[in-house]
């Protein structure tokens, strides 16, 4: 599986996914860098979610850009 990653301003667009998913620190958000993949890990394991789930929500929220 190829590793996706937001190819925008990732340093913006965190503060719209601390928004998003604020059980999330900015700390781990930064860590991310804007990849899919990893940013899906943490949205699965806070929020109780399956992966097909996740994944679904950070797709989601990057086609707004």
């Amino acid at each position: 599986m190829s590793s996706k990653y937001y190819e925008g301003n990732w340093s913006e667009q965190r503060a719209m996914a601390k928004l998003e998913w604020d059980k999330i620190s900015y700390a781990e958000l930064e860590q991310t860098r804007g990849n899919f993949e990893e940013l899906a890990d943490l949205v699965q394991e806070r929020y109780g979610l399956d992966r097909s789930d996740a994944m679904q929500q950070v797709e989601d929220f990057f086609s707004r850009f």
